[in-house]
């Protein structure tokens, strides 16, 4: 009898932690997605010609998600952001969470012409 109830209690306790297990590690997974960015989130498209960017200063705060799409409006460019190491590319878009304060320079990271040195900004974040 007593061997029987041991592997009925190891059988539900089995069962149990492969129900349980499983939803920790879910809300585990969220609280740390909630926790990276408690503040809101800030979007941004900025528009890219041979001659820069029509957005030179993105300003956010720290822990905002940070959302950047990326227009090509003449010619193929970037927006990569030093000290961040984001890339955003002509029609796409990058989100991270502005998790560092200070001014990080951005500028376009593919050789696009004669004025490829002016494609620069700043992200600011506070």
């Amino acid at each position: 009898m007593i061997e029987k109830l041991t592997k009925r209690t190891l059988a539900l306790a089995i069962t149990a932690a492969l129900v349980v297990l499983p939803a920790c590690g879910k809300i585990g997974d969220q609280n740390a997605i909630g926790q990276a960015g408690k503040g809101p989130v800030k979007q941004f498209t900025v528009h890219a010609r041979s001659t820069g960017y029509d957005m030179t200063e993105i300003k956010v705060k720290q822990g905002d998600t940070v959302k950047i799409t990326l227009k090509n409006e003449q010619g193929m460019h970037s927006l990569k952001i030093k000290g961040y190491n984001k890339e955003v590319r002509g029609g796409k878009t990058i989100t991270f969470v502005a998790d560092k304060t200070g001014e990080f320079v951005f500028s376009c990271n593919i050789s696009c012409g004669k004025n490829h040195k002016a494609m620069t900004g700043k992200l600011i974040v506070k």
